[in-house]
């Protein structure tokens, strides 16, 4: 029994033979594939050589198959066809899209993103789902390792990095009080800041170097600067329940200006612009390398980013 060697065959040859059984012609199978004859021929022998058969032979009415050739002609459109498939790049489809994606993110993002992306979602992707964890020390590893497909958040990246990012948006911080606290009638100065006492949101299981310009101590890191220093009454490991102490309160919480747009909102809040020079920070989406072809992901991070530009 002949051995067929598979390391005789490539593609090319397979796109001949194809050409070959189609046309029974060798000048026109060459013609076809953009080949001269003398090319074709010479790939006809190797595919005689490899199938140890004759394939096409001569007749009066020119050349026919032989019962081999003509088993190969099914088979070989489909294998073709595979091929076509397998090199073609994937079409995604929300509306027939399914899985879960696994997200990291503080509450910050869930709340001040999330909302209008899952809308999208729903609306778009309805049989996708996501699954939120905590953003901690262990994200890049997570990222890294697949365990989390995206992050949402802000850090700097190693310059080795296998991890990509896309600034989403450019964040700034402003302070909220009690809608009728006294501090609204006065000049809202360094003096005034530092006289009343403050509410400070940690970021549960977050070192510091991962996030490098949390609000975790950069308050208090400028007013040091000054000279001066702030009571800090209360400490917080989370947003959500920040605006309700506020609003019966003569606290001071200094935070991200979308997120305290959104806590004025739905509570009675006021808005102050911070007397201290805080600065800005790039809110990021990040996401590991592998994941950068792939439809499903390119369309969920294209998703997060148009609808952030409208925050």
């Amino acid at each position: 029994m002949h051995k067929i060697n598979l390391s005789q065959l490539d593609l090319n040859l397979l796109l001949v033979l194809s050409a070959l059984l189609q046309e029974r012609n060798v000048t026109k199978a060459g013609e076809r594939m953009g080949l001269s004859q003398s090319a074709t021929s010479h790939a006809l022998g190797r595919l005689r050589q490899v199938f140890d058969d004759p394939l096409l032979t001569r007749s009066a009415k020119g050349m026919v198959l032989t019962p081999r050739a003509q088993q190969l002609l099914e088979p070989l459109q489909t294998i073709l066809l595979d091929i076509e498939q397998l090199i073609k790049p994937k079409t995604f489809e929300p509306k027939t899209a399914q899985g879960t994606i696994q997200i990291a993110a503080s509450d910050y993002a869930t709340v001040v993103i999330l909302p209008k992306v899952l809308k999208q979602i729903s609306d778009k992707a309805p049989d996708l789902n996501l699954e939120c964890h905590h953003w901690g020390p262990d994200t890049l590893d997570a990222l890294t390792n697949g365990v989390i497909d995206l992050a949402l958040g802000l850090l700097n990246l190693p310059q080795a990095s296998q991890l990509q990012l896309q600034t989403l948006f450019v964040e700034d911080f402003v302070s909220v009080v009690r809608a009728d606290h006294p501090i609204t009638q006065t000049d809202f100065t360094v003096e005034s800041y530092v006289a009343w006492s403050h509410i400070l949101i940690t970021i549960t299981n977050t070192s510091v170097t991962a996030i490098p310009k949390s609000p975790i101590s950069h308050v208090d890191t400028v007013l040091s600067g000054l000279g001066v220093k702030r009571r800090i009454m209360l400490k917080l490991p989370h947003f959500l329940a920040a605006p309700m102490i506020v609003q019966h309160t003569d606290l001071i919480l200094t935070l991200p200006r979308r997120i305290a747009m959104l806590f004025a909102q739905h509570a009675n809040l006021a808005i102050l612009e911070p007397p201290i020079q805080l600065g800005t920070y790039n809110y990021m989406q990040i996401w590991h390398e592998r994941l950068d072809g792939d439809p499903l992901h390119i369309w969920l991070r294209e998703l997060i980013a148009s609808q952030t530009q409208q925050l």
